[in-house]
């Protein structure tokens, strides 16, 4: 049997690159933990979790985030 590549047709919900509902929402999740007064906390989760074991893993995501590329 032939290798047939059946060809799809994207979603309407798929946004693609400039994702502007990712950026809304991903802005408003900001927004509210601003408002929300809780920034110094959520740095201390932060600073314990690369201090923890999962300290490596989450720099590696950190590291393969900034060259493009998933984790």
């Amino acid at each position: 049997m032939e290798n047939q590549k059946t060809q799809q047709t994207p979603s309407a919900d798929i946004e693609g690159e400039g994702n502007r509902t990712a950026d809304r929402r991903y802005r408003e999740g900001v927004e509210k933990s601003v408002k929300a007064g809780k920034i110094k906390e959520h740095a201390e989760e932060a600073a314990r979790a690369l201090d923890g074991p999962e300290g490596d893993e989450l720099r590696e995501a950190e590291d393969a985030a900034r060259r493009g590329r998933p984790s």
